[in-house]
């Protein structure tokens, strides 16, 4: 079976976002989708309900906004970052490489793994005066669960493999155990 989504309008593209819940149910498992002349750009969001496979879609969910995430911010530097310290840092002369500094994937390169959350946070200096992507600009995020979603906005610190585990796991319960002592090992004991 196969289902053709059109875009004309914006309400049209509120009509989709709240069909998605049921679009990326195990309903629409034999279901395929795809696009006829939208004029928003969704193929990446019918790309991932296409990926039948729960962790393969995941995958490429995350993949995909770490990617969008990365070239909206390509060109602006936010931070203000000289001599690896950002604009407050400059100011009370304490720290190098920003909140990363207690992060074990933090190098003198910047990240060395991929993550949806750090590259989401902006202090409210970094905001003053500048656009920054909210949960809301990205459509693809919609194709995660509701305890994905809050998942993936505090899953601070962690490699790629670990956040795609957390939120294959998809249970509250069980990953507060995996991201807790992760917070606690990154943080307090600040291992490198």
């Amino acid at each position: 079976m196969e289902i053709v989504i059109s875009i004309q309008s914006i309400k049209d593209l509120e009509k989709f976002e709240n069909k998605l819940f049921f679009y990326r149910s195990s309903l629409c498992r034999f279901v395929h989708f795809s696009n006829y002349k939208s004029f928003i750009p969704i193929d990446f969001v019918l790309d991932a309900l296409n990926i039948k496979s729960r962790k393969a879609r995941i995958e490429y969910i995350y993949d995909t906004l770490c990617c969008q995430i990365d070239s909206y911010y390509r060109d602006k530097n936010l931070c203000q970052f000289h001599k690896n310290q950002c604009l407050v840092q400059r100011k009370n002369k304490k720290y190098e490489n920003g909140c990363c500094r207690l992060c074990k994937y933090a190098s003198r390169q910047g990240c060395t793994t991929s993550n949806f959350t750090c590259k989401m946070f902006y202090c409210e200096s970094a905001k003053l005066g500048n656009s920054t992507l909210k949960n809301d600009n990205l459509i693809l995020l919609k194709c995660l669960g509701i305890r994905q979603r809050i998942l993936l906005q505090h899953d601070f610190f962690s490699s790629r493999e670990e956040v795609i585990q957390d939120l294959w796991w998809e249970s509250l319960f069980i990953n507060l155990f995996r991201i807790f002592p992760r917070f606690i090992s990154n943080i307090v004991l600040k291992k490198r």
